[in-house]
C-alpha cells in the first residue's frame, strides 16, 4: 500500500511539472508573438559624448498610442516630436531640427504593415553629416578633429510589422433593403367584377310568332232542316 500510494504521489507530480512546463511555454510564445508584431516610434536618442535615451518613446501591438515632447543637447535641439505607434503602424515627426545653430527643418518617417518611408534632409560637410532613410527620418552625425562621429543624433525612428492597422473612421451603418407590397390583383379588362345592382334580366323572345286562335264559326240555320239541338 506504501509502494502505490508513493508512486502515484510521483505520477502527480510529473504531471503537475508537465504543466507547468507547458504553461510556461505558452507564454514564451504568446510574449514573443506580441513583441514580434508590437510597433515602436521615437522622437530622438544619442550616443557618443552625450547619450540620450529614445524620448518621448510609444509602443503597441493593437491599439494606438501617442506622446508628444522636446528633447535638447549641447549644441542640439528637436521640437516639436510627436509619436504614434499602434497595430501595424508607427509615426514619428519633428517640426525643426538645429544643429549647432544650424537649422535642418522637419523630420519624419511613417511605418505601415512593415513598410517604412522616411523625409528628412541630407547634408554632408567636413564637421556635419546628416542622412535620411536606414531606421530613421535623420541620423546626424557631429564629427570630430579626427574626422569621427563624436556625437550620433538619430531622430524620428520607426518599426512595425504586417498587422491589422485599426480603422480610423467609423464604418456607416448598413440598412436592410425596404419591403415593397405587392400591387392587389386587377381582374382582365372587360370582365365586369359583379354584376349591377338594378340591371333587368332581359327575357328570351321565342324564335317563331303564333296566330291566336280564332273562334269557332256559329251554326248558321237553312230552310227545311231543324237545328240540331242535342
Amino acid at each position: 500500500m506504501l509502494l502505490s500510494i508513493e508512486s502515484t504521489r510521483r505520477v502527480l507530480a510529473a504531471v503537475g511539472a508537465g504543466g507547468l512546463l507547458a504553461a510556461g511555454a505558452a507564454a514564451a510564445l504568446q510574449s514573443a508573438h506580441a513583441q514580434a508584431v508590437a510597433s515602436t516610434a521615437y522622437g530622438v536618442s544619442a550616443s557618443g559624448v552625450e547619450a540620450k535615451a529614445a524620448q518621448p518613446s510609444v509602443s503597441g501591438a493593437d491599439a494606438i498610442k501617442t506622446a508628444q515632447g522636446s528633447v535638447a543637447g549641447m549644441g542640439w535641439s528637436v521640437t516639436g516630436i510627436t509619436v504614434k505607434a499602434g497595430a501595424g503602424m508607427a509615426e514619428a515627426s519633428a517640426s525643426n531640427v538645429v544643429v549647432a545653430g544650424r537649422a535642418l527643418g522637419a523630420v519624419s518617417a511613417t511605418c505601415a504593415n512593415g513598410v517604412t518611408s522616411f523625409t528628412g534632409p541630407n547634408v554632408s560637410e567636413a564637421k556635419l553629416k546628416v542622412s535620411s532613410g536606414g531606421g530613421a527620418g535623420a541620423t546626424i552625425q557631429i564629427l570630430g578633429a579626427d574626422g569621427k562621429a563624436a556625437q550620433t543624433i538619430a531622430v524620428a525612428v520607426v518599426s512595425c510589422a504586417k498587422g491589422t492597422v485599426p480603422p480610423t473612421t467609423t464604418p456607416p451603418a448598413t440598412t436592410p433593403p425596404a419591403t415593397t407590397t405587392p400591387p392587389e390583383s386587377t381582374p382582365p379588362t372587360g370582365q365586369p367584377t359583379q354584376p349591377p345592382m338594378n340591371s333587368t334580366i332581359p327575357t328570351q323572345k321565342p324564335s317563331g310568332t303564333t296566330k291566336p286562335q280564332q273562334p269557332a264559326p256559329k251554326p248558321q240555320l237553312q230552310e227545311g232542316h231543324h237545328p240540331v239541338t242535342g
